[in-house]
Formats: C-alpha cells, structure tokens, sequence
C-alpha cells in the first residue's frame, strides 16, 4: 500500500519533532536524505517503523552517548564489534523507557537482519548475532527468524560464556566506559581476534583524554542524528508473524531454524542457572498450546463487573481490618517520602516564607531553600498469586481483598504494583498430554500440561481501571492446576525488567506445585525439585527481592523470606508486615 497520507513532508516534520523531544535538544538541526544519516520518507506504510527507528537510534545517541570511546586503532574488528555494543547500549536504554522507541528500534533491527541474510561464514554473523544476543537479554524481546538465523552459530559460545556477564551488562547499562570494559572482557572470553583483557595502559579513553580519535569514530559520533520519540502514537505497528521465541538448548546441527526454539531470553538465564546448580533437567514438552492473558480477555466487561461487584459484597470486615493495616502502611511510605528543606542557602529555590522581609526592608538579601536528599527508593511490587484449585473459596476471595487494597495503597505512595495469577487451561494436561499421546507417550515428556499466566493488573495500569479485574480471581472454572516454577519465572522476568531501583516479588499460595499429567509420567519430585531451583537462582543471583506467603502451607521449606499463616482472613496482615519489612530504609 502507497504512503499517501500522511505526506513526506508531514512525516519529516513529526520525525523532526519526535527526535528532538527524545533528543532533550530543541535546537537539533535535523535533515532527510542525501548524505545525512536519516534517509528520505519511506513509500510504503510498512517500511515506516524501520525509518522511525533510524530516527529513534540517532536520538538516542544524542541523549545517552556522554563521551566517545577509543579501544585500540590496532585492533578494527575490536573496534568495530565495540562501537555496534555500545549503539545497543544506548537503544536499550531508549527501548526500556519508552515502550513505542522500542517498537521503531526492534523494526530497524529486523531490517537489517533481512539485509545481512546472506552471510554465511560464523565470523561475519558474529556482530549481528551479538546484537540479538544483547537485545534479547537486555529487554526479552522476541527474535525475528532472520535474527534466530544469525545468532544460531554463536548460541553455545554465547550460553556457556556470555550469561555470567548477563547481571555486569545490566548494571554497566548507564555508565559508557565501564559497558565498554564489561563488553570488551565478553569479547575477550569469547576469544574474538585474540583480545586481551583491559590493562591500565589500555583503557577506554574519552574526548578529554584523548584527542587522536580517528576519523571513522568522529563520522560515527557526528553523523549520528537524534531520533523521534514516542511517536508510537500514531499506528501500532504488528510485530511480525516470523518473531518467535526461541530456547538455547544444546546446538543441533540442523540448519533448519524451529519457529518454536527459545532463545536467551530471562526465562533460559535462570534456567541455565537451574543447570549449574544442579543435575536437574527441567524439560516442556511443548509450549505450543500456553497462554499469557489480561484478565479482560477471559471474560467479557459484563461478567467482569458482575464479578466485581461479588467482591465487593464478600468484602465485609475483611476490608474494613486489610483496610486499617493499609492505611499504617501508607502512613510509614509517606513519612519516607515527605520532602524536608535546608534554609539561608545563597542560591537554590526561592524561599517565600521569607518574602515578607524584603517588603519591610528592601535591602534584605534573598533567601533560598535546597531539598535534602530522601533515603526512599523508587519501588515497583508485583504480587504473585496461585491461582489453582485449591484456593478456591476463602482463600482465593482474601487474596482477591488484599491484592485490591494493597494495590491502591502503594499507588498513593508512588509504588508502581502488578498482581499477576497462574494456573493451567484444562485439568489433566490438555491439549499438551493430547499431543504427547499422538506422538507414542515418549517417556519422561516434562511438564505436560498447557500452562496460563494471567495478568489481572499490570504495573502501568491505574487502580481505577484495574479494579474490575480483581473480581475475575473468583470465577468458576478458572482455577486448576499450578506449575510455580514456571509462573516464579515469568513474574520474575516482568519485573526484572521494570526501571525502578527495589523491586519486590511477593508470592502467595497454599500448597506444593501440582499438576497430576506432569507428575504421573515424570518423576515425583520433578515439579518440587524446579520450584526449589528456581528460588535459589533467584535468591542468590537477582536483585529481586523474593517473599512468600503460604496459606496453611508451609513454604519455609522451599523460600528464605517466608512466613506461613493457617488463615485466610490473616493474609492481610501478613503481606502489609513482610512488605513494611521491606519497604525499611536500609
């Protein structure tokens, strides 16, 4: 379809104006076509995301590239592989902040996998394949099939060696010169050209310390344009139906790409560290038939708000005691966060108590106040609830209660929450078992059941919308089996992947990890043993903090952070306790 409307002119001066804003410079001279880095508007309204994601990049550079880097003029691959890491550096940080940035810059980088399709040889894919691998860690994001392609002859050297500098990248993201360094070591095990580890005499140097940049680097800093923003706003663009998920298993020597193979994402990193840790091997027969839903897409808004509305009527004193709890609570976060001055500073922000003394004498020097620096942290929580059969009832109604009430108190004190659920489409694994059995019922399948993740409210999402959501946890017919490991996991990675400094996992359930289809064609302990070695990879290796509640359900034995209570109604209690535990300033 032709790009008849908007006109190019009209996109050039939304992109102009995009990439400014994104850019945080107003007075950016911004040109199209010829010999500027952005190219003239596309013709086709399909080749629009690629371009606004050229545009994106540029912005990019501008606002998060502080000072250009030189690693050794000696060493072009190195330089070369150095200078596309530290591009990804800077759209990641774009792609993590503004979720319709990340949509232009993962078209763009989609284009350029098609453009290099034709590369063979393993050396010549390592750049691409590097960039994939940084994507794919760094945001989870899906790869297109072009971009599986490339990454497949890096995949092992890339698992064995690349994922212990997962948490150094993540933690390098907002300083330039150590990503570099961290980016320059991976390099170095990975054992491209040769490279030796940084030595004093050869760090990365910047503009003030080095004045011999050369010319190739100055037309890669220079040229660079700053891109448009968020202008997302206008269509959102379909990923393609070639993004799959991808697992990075042992290599096969099959050339062939298997659309349902799962590469790096968070999910294979605390799989991997499963591995490590352990002889346990934790397998799925198929993902084919799994499902991530909102809440609204299970059922329609009329039985939503019926159910809502349920809630509220089996409310009664819980509310009224959560609801007390909450408010203590909030009182504390607030007392966190209330701002304090320092006063009779020479310069800062015009204190107006004192305004009043230059009006009874004119010659009275002007006084200014500074904020002092608060201890509290910016915070997001996501509340994790079992959602299978057995909590039917009181239990899954008090978790409903708390989810609501907690959630709308840490929104009046600025903490962004998610209440997530999980449990499985059918009893008796489903269409998974079905296919099993269709294939001759190999033996030790792995988890064999279709699984479903249910976000019920998402962090971005007000309370006022979400709400109405709550009362789905008390439909009939949606409670079945639960696989905790995997929804540990998955709540895990939502969160990992969130921009604030503490971020909390509290996990709520009343039992063991049961699926009957799974466990009658595997070990006993198969589902336990994941469960057990899920946790330990995320206690020891990730800044999320982990608490579990058990409801009549002692889940000491599997968390370090835990308490059990053996009532519905104290599950209130018990969360705003272990998160006011959390929320003290260290």
């Amino acid at each position: 379809m032709s790009l008849k409307s908007p006109s190019p002119e009209t996109i050039k001066e939304a992109v102009a104006a995009a990439t400014r804003a994104l850019a945080e410079d107003s007075d950016l001279e911004i040109s199209f076509g010829g010999i500027s880095p952005l190219p003239n508007p596309p013709t086709h309204i399909n080749e629009l995301p690629s371009f606004r994601g050229k545009a994106d990049s540029a912005a990019c550079v501008k606002r998060y590239r502080k000072e250009k880097i030189t690693v050794d003029a000696g060493t072009p691959k190195l330089n070369s592989l150095l200078a596309n890491l530290e591009d990804v550096r800077v759209e990641v940080l774009g792609s993590k902040k503004y979720p319709g940035v990340a949509t232009n810059l993962k078209a763009k980088f989609d284009e350029k996998c098609k453009e290099l399709q034709f590369l063979e040889e393993k050396d010549d894919l390592l750049e691409i394949a590097l960039e994939a691998w940084f994507r794919n860690i760094l945001l989870d994001e899906k790869l297109s099939s072009d971009s599986i392609r490339s990454l497949k002859p890096w995949r092992k050297e890339l698992l064995d060696k690349g994922l212990p500098f997962k948490n150094a990248l993540e933690g390098s993201l907002e300083n330039q010169i150590e990503f570099a360094e961290v980016a320059r070591e991976l390099l170095h095990v990975l054992e491209v050209d040769d490279i030796d580890p940084l030595s004093e005499e050869d760090e990365p140097s910047t503009d003030a310390d080095n004045d011999d940049t050369s010319s190739e680097d100055d037309t890669t800093e220079d040229e660079e344009m700053p891109d448009e923003s968020d202008i997302s706003q206008d269509s959102e663009m379909e990923e393609g139906s070639e993004d799959v998920d991808t697992e990075m298993g042992e290599t096969e020597d099959d050339s062939i790409v298997d659309e349902n193979e799962e590469v790096l994402t968070n999910q294979s990193w605390l799989e991997s560290l499963v591995g490590q840790t352990s002889n346990f091997n934790y397998k799925i027969y198929t993902r084919s038939f799994d499902e991530e839903l909102k809440a609204e897409d299970l059922c329609s808004p009329e039985e939503l708000q019926r159910l809502r509305k349920h809630l509220d009527q089996l409310m009664g004193p819980s509310k009224t005691t959560v609801s007390k709890l909450a408010h203590r609570l909030q009182r504390f976060l607030m007392a966190q966060q209330n701002r304090s001055w320092e006063f009779n500073k020479e310069e800062g922000m015009l204190d107006p108590s004192r305004l009043h003394k230059i009006i009874t004498n004119p010659l009275t020097a002007l006084s200014y106040k500074v904020e002092k620096d608060t201890d509290f942290r910016d915070t997001s929580v996501s509340i994790l609830v079992d959602s299978s059969g057995s909590m039917r009832g009181r239990s899954m109604t008090v978790a409903a209660i708390c989810a609501d009430i907690i959630s709308t108190t840490l929104e009046r004190c600025n903490v962004k929450t998610e209440v997530l659920g999980f449990t499985t489409k059918q009893w008796k694994g489903g269409e998974s078992r079905k296919k099993w059995m269709e294939d001759g019922k190999p033996e030790n399948p792995g988890r064999l059941n279709d699984i479903r993740h249910i976000i019920f409210k998402s962090a971005e999402t007000p309370w006022r919308r979400g709400q109405k959501n709550f009362g789905l946890m008390l439909r009939e017919g949606l409670l079945k089996e639960n696989v905790d490991g995997e929804a540990l996991i998955w709540a895990h990675d939502r969160l990992a992947r969130r921009q604030e400094q503490r971020k909390i996992l509290m996990v709520i359930s009343d039992g063991a990890p049961v699926d009957d289809s799974t466990l009658s064609t595997n070990k006993n302990n198969f589902l336990d043993l994941h469960l057990r070695q899920v946790i330990h990879s995320i206690e020891s290796q990730s800044s999320v903090s982990l608490i579990a509640i058990g409801i009549g359900h002692d889940v000491t034995r599997y968390y370090k952070n835990a308490v059990t209570i053996h009532r519905a109604e104290e599950l209130g209690g018990a969360m705003l306790e272990q998160l006011t535990d959390l929320f003290k300033v260290d």
